[in-house]
């Protein structure tokens, strides 16, 4: 039975990939952040699926894991590691608080290094294993009022290429995932960090346009599924693709992002964050 690892498993595409993996067959160890997490989990997966609670902030936690892990494989190797955890702050650069940048940082790139070195070891005895990075279309293309978000998910993108080059004379396969815009809970928590935000006339209606397309997103987005087509071809392919998208958002707007000037895809951003969206 191959085995998987997933982080940010509690809600989200971190969910929806454990329970389709689960009905896949395989054996699943799911870190959670959250202990009412990990009781839905319980409920909608079967006794191959294990649930470990998982801060990727905690070096601790992060240790224990791996060894829970290590020591129910017993000896035998982990086929792949699925780092998922992950947040999202909204603000203006100017006004985002110090800290939510750092705690961007600590959760989308640290975290997920540190896991990463953890579960190496057991990667590394299993013939033909992965790592797949969730990464986001947010990590090519970047927008106003997401900076700390994207600026995260464009290292994660530079941690996926350089950790690739150095893992691929051991047969280790690194792969990252860069779905489009999803509906999941992500958005609807990150929309809640633009009312902590200190006030600033300077932005107020053009934040409030935003929250409008967040919580727009959060109901028109695809769901999580087809972020977890894409995981799952990246965690069975014999020979993954190094990058994954879905849609033609997520396929063509990188490319045609770097065949339009810089001053004239602003001008275009600025239209999107100044008006809120139309009522369909």
């Amino acid at each position: 039975m191959r085995s998987v690892v997933i982080t940010g498993a509690g809600s989200g595409v971190g969910a929806a990939t454990t329970i389709r993996l689960d009905r896949e067959g395989w054996r699943v160890f799911a870190g959670v952040h959250h202990e009412h997490e990990a009781k839905v989990l319980d409920r909608q997966t079967s006794a191959d699926v294990t649930v470990h609670h998982l801060d990727v902030t905690s070096p601790d936690l992060v240790k224990a894991f791996a060894g829970e892990v290590d020591l129910a494989l017993g000896g035998q190797g982990l086929h792949a590691l699925v780092d998922n955890a992950g947040k999202g702050f909204l603000g203006p650069l100017e006004t985002l608080p110090l800290q939510n940048l750092r705690d961007q940082f600590e959760v989308n790139v640290i975290g997920q290094v540190a896991v990463t070195q953890q579960f190496l070891p057991l990667l590394r005895r299993s013939e033909g294993s992965r790592v797949v990075f969730v990464g986001s279309i947010g990590g090519r293309v970047a927008s106003g009022f997401a900076g700390a978000y994207h600026a995260s998910k464009y290292a994660l993108e530079a941690i996926a290429d350089a950790w690739r080059q150095e893992l691929t004379p051991e047969g280790i396969h690194v792969v990252i995932v860069e779905p489009g815009p999803l509906a999941t809970p992500i958005w609807s928590k990150a929309a809640k960090t633009l009312d902590s935000l200190p006030p600033n006339d300077l932005y107020r209606e053009r934040l409030d346009a935003l929250r409008q397309r967040v919580q727009r997103r959060g109901k028109e987005s695809a769901g999580p599924e087809e972020a977890v087509e894409l995981i799952l071809r990246a965690v069975t392919a014999s020979r993954p693709s190094t990058r994954y998208a879905n849609g033609i958002a997520a396929k063509a707007l990188p490319a045609v992002r770097r065949l339009i000037p810089d001053r004239v895809f602003d001008r275009m951003a600025l239209r999107i964050t100044t008006h809120p969206p139309e009522e369909s």
